[in-house]
């Protein structure tokens, strides 16, 4: 029975892998030799960028062949990624008459109007649906008055609903996924490509998230009719429920319990990197030393947080780990070990991202590390979720997990929801072969502030679930670190943060979560204020000194 189960898991998790890969639309060009480079940056004219993003979508559904250069993470991530390639540079106009002619599009009325602003994720659904450039009125009787016009919008919608109804009318049935994404960062251009290409259902439904409303209940019927894999990806970002200065709906989960987030609010050329050097084999990753515990010793991992949100890999992401890099190149001494969260979403949407993040990891001197970022292959609480959706979500981390050849993630609930993890979705990676999925978490409770109740009050600075080969070991934070934040961590300086982990009790393993806006220089100098009995570990070395000192 235990070989035919593993037989059926691990054919679910090549499905998945063909599924992930094929839906972003992998193409066989790995490296494409030329490309249309189209700079937005300057452009004021409302809508033209929203216009170039959205056929930027369209064009790059086969293969990448159109970049739009909207800030300088753009430029940057280009010159890394392809410094080679021939590109062809348009202005907006010139690169808009030529997409406008082939596509058509879809006209709008006022991006500047606030009230049009709130349909516009509409408009970006049936766009992709369509084949059709979002294009304003304005634009249109200006610029391109012979544009043939596929579907008519403008003045069509008197509200939100309205426009999500017709929209889900139309086209919900040949939707990829979902998206909430203001209708302000639609306007400006953000996760258009994206949303355009994948034929992604896009609403910002103010009250969505709230029971008993009339948003609610048009978001339950959407999940009930849409041909929608499960766990739900929804993309962009929900920040429209804001209590004591958080975001509550964020991971989505607690909006409805078969979704999670894939933080991409502010995202660009997502369309474009998700065909360049697509991933089918692991990543490598170097092997951590075996270590014996010794009770003498006060044994820490780093984590370096919060990398879920593809915002932040884009932009200071890239930033820390370029300085790290430098900081541990020869003839430097040897690095502190140091493991690094990565949303495993790259997988689909930017490979090219994730190599590089692990190549330029490698110049270390084999001392960082990658492994999934809050809650694994989604931030959400999967603890939250119904059984056959949960079972359905570690097989998809599992898939993603072989992939990035890491066994660790870090994993978030919401407080006084964690039994249902405990009991029954920890327990579920028991059965995993090693090297083939998650077998550590390292816990963080929502909201922050809050500890782990049951850890907490227990004492425990982890948990071990199961026993044997199968064990999994779930780390409670010894504290978050966000130097200068204002919520989520400790806000102290390196000093301060250093005398605290020089208190650990000898013979303690622990792990300190450190919230990614945290200076890496600052990193650097705490590790050189820690006594002689801390030990900085691996995320493995820290499971598995876990595992031999015991429950």
């Amino acid at each position: 029975m235990k070989s035919t189960s593993f037989l059926s898991s691990k054919l679910k998790t090549l499905l998945f892998l063909a599924l992930f890969i094929t839906v972003a639309g992998a193409s066989t060009l790995s490296t494409p030799s030329s490309i249309t480079v189209v700079d937005v940056r300057g452009e004021v004219r409302p809508g033209v960028v929203l216009a170039v993003q959205g056929a930027a979508g369209l064009l790059n559904r086969v293969n990448a062949s159109v970049y739009v250069i909207q800030g300088s993470d753009d430029v940057e991530w280009l010159a890394l990624l392809l410094p080679t390639v021939t590109k062809t540079t348009l202005v907006a106009d010139d690169f808009l008459r030529s997409a406008l002619a082939r596509f058509g599009a879809i006209l709008y009325f006022d991006p500047t109007s606030p009230t049009q602003t709130q349909l516009l994720p509409s408009v970006l659904t049936l766009a992709g649906v369509l084949d059709l450039i979002p294009l304003s009125e304005q634009l249109f009787f200006q610029q391109y008055p012979s544009t043939r016009i596929g579907f008519n919008a403008s003045r069509r919608w008197t509200s939100p609903e309205q426009a999500v109804n017709e929209s889900a009318t139309i086209g919900l049935s040949r939707t990829s996924s979902l998206a909430f994404q203001d209708g302000k960062l639609v306007a400006t251009g953000l996760l258009v490509d994206w949303i355009v290409k994948e034929r992604i259902f896009t609403q910002y439904l103010n009250r969505s998230c709230i029971p008993a409303t009339r948003d609610h209940a048009l978001l339950q019927a959407l999940l009930a009719a849409a041909p929608w894999p499960r766990p739900v990806r929804v993309y962009g970002y929900n920040s429209a429920d804001v209590i004591f200065g958080g975001d509550l709906f964020e991971a989505e989960t607690n909006c409805a319990n078969v979704m999670g987030q894939v933080a991409t609010a502010h995202s660009t050329n997502l369309a474009f990197w998700s065909h360049v050097a697509p991933i089918t084999t692991p990543l490598t990753q170097p092997s951590a030393p075996a270590i014996e515990y010794n009770r003498s010793k006060a044994y820490v991992a780093l984590v370096y947080g919060d990398m879920d949100n593809i915002d932040f890999v884009e932009s200071f992401g890239r930033d820390h780990m370029q300085e790290r890099a430098r900081r541990c190149a020869p003839p430097a001494a040897p690095c502190f070990p140091l493991t690094w969260t990565l949303s495993p979403n790259l997988l689909k949407f930017a490979p090219a991202i994730m190599r590089w993040y692990y190549n330029v990891s490698s110049t270390t001197g084999g001392r960082d590390w990658f492994i999934m970022p809050p809650s694994g292959t989604l931030y959400s609480y999967p603890g939250q979720m119904p059984s056959a959706v949960q079972g359905q979500y570690v097989e998809q981390q599992n898939a993603q997990a072989t992939l990035m050849n890491s066994s660790g993630s870090v994993h978030w609930e919401w407080i006084l929801t964690w039994q249902n993890a405990w009991d029954h979705y920890f327990p579920r990676y028991q059965s995993v072969p090693a090297g083939h999925g998650t077998r550590a978490f390292f816990l963080n409770n929502v909201p922050w502030v809050f500890p782990i109740p049951d850890m907490y009050f227990k004492g425990e600075t982890y948990r071990i679930v199961g026993s044997g080969p199968d064990a999994v070991v779930a780390f409670r934070p010894a504290f978050n670190w966000q130097e200068d934040g204002p919520s989520g961590g400790l806000p102290y300086n390196s000093t301060v943060i250093a005398g605290r982990i020089n208190n650990f009790a000898l013979g303690s393993v622990q792990y300190i979560y450190v919230i990614q806006n945290t200076n890496m220089s600052s990193v650097f100098d705490m590790t050189t204020r820690l006594a002689p009995h801390v030990e900085l570990v691996s995320y493995q070395q820290l499971t598995s000194l876990a595992l031999q000192r015991g429950g």
